[in-house]
């Protein structure tokens, strides 16, 4: 008689090896223990989505949306003094996983807070916390994985999170329905801790860390100037972040106030969002070790489009559906199409100098963009159609500027 456990186990295997192709024994040990990381990550990530639908339901006027908006950001523009005090070569893991214990387990303190404020200045703890090491995970990413496998290696970990997230989705609109945010943060952020304790079961050794170039606050600059394809790259990913970012303070206003959405509805929005970027991540891992980042990047840019779109005509709950798939895919596509491109414009020993500079850029534009939408909306009494119009335009001229910068896959 066949061992049922056994079969399903081969199973999983060949499933695996057809995702990711053949892998060394410890690249494929690390892989597995980061894909239940992840796993353990998608929750809390399912949980983040709701953040701002939460906010706006607790009275936070459009500006504090944007301040949140914008509190991911205001990390990355950190990622510049990070790369100058993280370890060039010894003791990457520790100093990562510190910052992350102590942004999600703050979301324990999620159960005494139920005032917009509160949550507000909480969440800018966590942001802050959770993106100054950035620059270390990129690094680690480029030390465990092959680069001939990179893109689908880290695209099937990144699998393991969206299918929990598209899981958790529905459960946790639910849940604020029926017992509110002081119920899910808490569990979520549990969930997040016990993540950040199983990635430091990954292995490798100081010894396989190539040691990184010496810290030199001037270089980001120096870069822009020598490097013209890597400042092309800069900018196309600014101007297409402006273009998205602009318009999304203005979304939970859309959802809650005029098409009167309930946390319920939203979720199961949410779970199209999830599904997509599942599906996103098989597509673009595969797509990055065959044609590259920046291939990708254009690609999810285009995708981007569909958002002010859809949010520009909705005059009911469905008519979402196009921009919250799209999102899921352009997330994903961000993600992994970001992290891959950075490595493909640039050597090992200046990535982290490469890294912290895109994600100099990153927060510049993420801290501005949200506001700029706010403003455009309330000070130019502009309506939301025209703010989601001028997106639309700067996402595909984002687009076009990333045509010009040529690299090799």
């Amino acid at each position: 008689m066949k061992d049922p456990l056994g079969a399903v186990g081969a199973t999983l295997e060949a499933w695996e090896a057809r995702a990711t192709g053949l892998l060394p024994p410890p690249v494929q040990r690390n892989m597995r223990v980061e894909f239940v990381a992840a796993m353990l990550f998608g929750p809390f990530v399912a949980g983040l989505s709701f953040l701002p639908v939460v906010l706006r339901r607790l009275g936070a006027s459009p500006e504090w949306i944007a301040f949140y908006l914008a509190q991911n950001f205001i990390g990355f523009l950190l990622t510049s003094v990070s790369v100058l005090v993280m370890p060039r070569r010894r003791g990457l893991m520790r100093f990562g996983v510190t910052f992350w214990l102590l942004s999600r387990g703050s979301f324990v303190l999620m159960a005494f807070l139920n005032d917009a404020q509160a949550l507000g200045w909480l969440t800018l703890f966590f942001w802050v916390a959770e993106s100054f090491p950035v620059p270390v995970y990129t690094r680690l990413m480029q030390i465990i994985y092959p680069a001939r496998s990179r893109g689908r290696v880290i695209a099937l970990i990144r699998v393991g999170m969206s299918a929990t997230g598209l899981l958790v989705t529905p459960v946790a609109g639910w849940l604020l329905d029926a017992a509110g945010h002081r119920v899910l943060f808490p569990l979520v952020g549990v969930s997040a801790v016990l993540s950040a304790l199983v990635f430091t079961q990954l292995r490798f050794t100081d010894a396989d860390v190539p040691e990184s170039a010496p810290a030199d606050p001037g270089g980001l600059g120096r870069i822009l100037l020598e490097d013209r394809r890597f400042a092309l790259y800069l900018a196309g990913l600014a101007v297409f972040g402006v273009g998205l970012l602009s318009g999304v303070a203005l979304h939970p206003l859309v959802q809650v106030d005029r098409l009167g959405l309930s946390y319920g509805e939203i979720g199961w929005l949410g779970l199209v969002q999830s599904a997509f970027f599942l599906a996103g991540y098989l597509l673009w891992g595969r797509l990055i070790d065959r044609r590259g980042g920046v291939w990708v990047l254009r690609l999810v840019f285009l995708i981007a489009a569909v958002i002010p779109v859809s949010y520009m005509l909705a005059t009911a709950g469905w008519m979402l559906l196009p921009a919250f798939a799209a999102l899921g895919l352009v997330n994903a596509g961000l993600d992994v199409g970001g992290l891959n491109t950075v490595m493909q414009l640039t050597t090992p020993e200046r990535l982290g100098q490469y890294s912290a500079l895109q994600t100099t850029v990153l927060g510049v534009r993420g801290l501005a963009a949200p506001f700029i939408g706010v403003w455009l909306a309330q000070a130019l009494a502009l309506p939301f159609e025209a703010v989601f119009g001028l997106g639309l335009v700067l996402i595909l001229a984002g687009a076009a500027l990333l045509l010009g910068v040529r690299a090799e896959a």
